[in-house]
């Protein structure tokens, strides 16, 4: 009879340690996975932070070529210059320059 409780002992003992054993990876893999889906939340957190941060920065980047336009603008410069008193050249003004010589090229050409 010792033998037969004995045996039994020792299947139910190794029956209890695998479900132990089956139990701390199912435990561990649902861990694993509960893991895995926060930084998956949070990863789409911050993307969508970025888009907004980038849909304003884009936004703002539109208002200030608008605003480089304007005051790039005739009608901008104009008083401004004219408060200054300078005045739009005329061809009077225009200096055409028909060839350029270089000093040192003259040099290299005589020797």
């Amino acid at each position: 009879m010792r033998r037969k409780f004995a045996g039994r002992k020792k299947r139910e003992k190794g029956l209890f340690s695998r479900t132990l054993i089956i139990f701390c990876i199912a435990l561990i893999i649902a861990l694993c996975f509960l893991r895995i889906k926060v930084e998956h939340t949070r990863t789409g957190y911050e993307i969508s932070k970025n888009r907004e941060v980038e849909r304003a920065l884009l936004k703002e980047t539109v208002m200030l070529h608008h605003e480089i336009l304007k005051l790039k603008s005739l009608e901008h410069l104009k008083p401004v210059a004219d408060k200054k008193g300078f005045r739009f050249a005329s061809y009077k003004d225009v200096v055409f320059v028909e060839e350029v010589i270089v000093a040192q090229e003259e040099q290299d050409e005589g020797f």
